[in-house]
């Protein structure tokens, strides 16, 4: 094998399949950065059977990462994953995870940035009066909202806690109309039996109920900003937030703006449905659930001048820099960045009319096919700035500390500029 850079050896393996969105720039970041002095293997068999693997960087899907060596081999095995994150990426245990730490930090931007929230268990819709006994605040606060009529009414935000790609989100006021919502969940468990057709088949967001438990209610937040050159579409950002070791973490800046399929209505002047539950058209962002064309465009390229850009950007860094704070304060067993290893979220944030930024939820393996073909681009120089940022680092020889600055590229400076650091805090367990 030769070698390019005496510095750095070692292998990188990228377990995902070759036809994957994200094979092609993942292979090539590491190709361009890492050279021939570290050679790409596709089964991690086949990297434990090489002479030449001092070092490994695994690249996969959570599953089919080594989980026992990464624990115990830190010095010689880097994954694209931590392993214990579910404090993030778990509706419920994100909630929680804030509502402990803004209860102790009440300057943070995270008490104004994240829905006032509930957690609500149940396994089956005959059960709710009981769940709801179990958050009597939520309760209560129903009640109350059945008093108002019309704008006055609060709007809440049903979430599955453990479901993604918008499955089981449902919008409601009143306890009847969440009620409504759970029976019409385990209607479609019935049909499922009944039919052989999955709820997602017969409902684009529809969930089995009794695959899950913990539920998330949130405050709507009902007046998104809407811009008229998107047809008053509702849009979230989906911004790419990569972690590092334990723990330095870095806001991607080149975010996207996914639109919903169409116009926004809002909540207060809808008419309920057949089941007697608000409709979910034009709520909705997530574009797996679109069926005609999708709109994703750049958020640095939209249409938004450039002082409500920076008004946007500088909140995001601001929210990502406490929410990791609270990550690594707060639930301590339930996230642990370790040393070998790194990982990228994909965080939703939604801007209301006023230009306030909140959190919606934080994403793991997110679907980098959201991004599209035109947008593709974006998704290469990512990963060009990850193998540079966490994997280069890891195989550069422990003896070697010089970076030959004549080498970087007009790219390689843009890639710095886009990866903004937003924390580095030294976070041994």
């Amino acid at each position: 094998m030769v070698r390019i850079d005496s510095s750095q050896s070692g292998s990188v393996v990228i377990t995902y399949p070759k036809d994957a969105y994200i094979f092609q720039p993942l292979q090539e970041a590491t190709e361009r950065h890492l050279g021939q002095a570290v050679k790409i293997f596709n089964t991690l068999e086949e990297a434990n059977e090489s002479k030449d693997n001092a070092k490994i960087v695994h690249i996969g899907e959570y599953e089919d990462l080594d989980h026992e060596r990464l624990m115990t081999d830190p010095s010689h095995y880097m994954a694209n994953s931590y392993i214990y994150r579910k404090s993030l990426i778990r509706k419920n245990y994100l909630s929680n995870t804030i509502k402990i730490y803004t209860s102790k930090n009440p300057t943070s931007i995270l008490c104004k940035s994240f829905p006032e929230s509930y957690n609500l268990e149940l396994d089956y819709a005959e059960f709710l009066d009981d769940s709801l006994d179990e958050v009597y605040e939520l309760k209560c606060e129903l009640m109350e909202n059945e008093q108002r009529s019309g704008s006055e009414q609060k709007t809440y935000i049903l979430k599955p806690s453990m479901s993604d790609k918008g499955q089981g989100i449902r919008i409601f006021k009143t306890i009847d109309q969440l009620q409504d919502i759970f029976n019409s969940f385990e209607e479609d468990d019935t049909d499922d039996e009944d039919y052989g057709a999955t709820s997602q088949e017969a409902d684009g967001n529809g969930i089995i109920t009794s695959q899950l438990r913990h539920f998330v209610v949130q405050d709507y937040i009902n007046d998104p900003l809407l811009l008229s050159q998107y047809d008053d579409r509702k849009f979230h950002i989906r911004c790419y937030v990569l972690c590092s070791n334990n723990l330095t973490v870095y806001v991607y800046k080149r975010m996207l703006m996914l639109f919903s399929e169409s116009k926004y209505i809002d909540p207060s002047t809808a008419e309920l449905d057949d089941e007697g539950v608000i409709p979910m058209d034009g709520h909705l962002t997530n574009t797996c659930l679109q069926r005609d064309e999708k709109t994703v465009i750049e958020f640095g390229k939209s249409c938004l001048d450039d002082e409500i850009k920076t008004k946007i950007e500088s909140q995001i860094f601001e929210i990502v820099e406490d929410l990791f704070k609270a990550a690594i304060n707060v639930d301590k067993i339930n996230f642990q960045p370790l040393p070998n290893a790194f990982e990228i979220y994909g965080l939703d944030f939604l801007v209301d009319s006023k230009l306030n930024v909140s959190l919606l939820e934080v994403n793991a393996y997110p679907d980098f096919k959201q991004t599209g073909d035109d947008l593709k681009g974006l998704i290469y120089e990512l990963f060009d700035g990850v193998v540079k940022t966490s994997i280069k680092p890891f195989l550069q020889d422990d003896k070697s500390t010089e970076n030959n600055e004549t080498q970087k590229t007009e790219n390689l400076e843009n890639i710095n500029q886009n990866l903004h650091k937003v924390l580095s805090v030294d976070n041994n367990y």
